[in-house]
């Protein structure tokens, strides 16, 4: 098998995955509610506000009130059970997508010298 067809089969798994599929179902869950939709505009008009602000040479005290709100902003998307399992789910699929970088470059580092023993490994672990 050349290196295009292996691709093709971990993309396909990949996107059979369990993580991928939580992960779209988070997501869609947060284009139709509308609740999410809204924090996560303030919560880029926010970021967005602060990088210019800092970018303005404001003084520390109006850094800090924005700083401030764009963290209450984060602790309310955080908090709202939308945009929570939103997260949750792009995190576990950014962790099941890292073992396989971590497995891919165990590969290329090794020569693909793997035993199929993974006890005697630790590099897939």
């Amino acid at each position: 098998m050349d290196y295009v067809e292996a691709a093709s089969l971990l993309g396909s798994a990949i996107a059979l995955s369990g993580e991928f599929q939580v992960w779209k179902e988070a997501e869609t869950a947060v284009i139709i509610d509308q609740k999410a939709q809204t924090l996560m505009k303030e919560y880029r008009d926010l970021q967005t506000k602060m990088v210019e602000a800092s970018r303005a040479d404001l003084a520390k005290e109006e850094l800090e009130r924005i700083r401030d709100t764009l963290m209450e902003k984060q602790s309310e998307l955080n908090s709202y059970e939308v945009t929570k399992n939103y997260f949750d789910a792009k995190k576990g699929f950014e962790n099941m997508m890292n073992t396989v970088n971590d497995i891919i470059q165990h590969y290329l580092e090794d020569g693909g010298g793997c035993t199929g023993s993974c006890s005697t490994c630790g590099g897939c672990q």
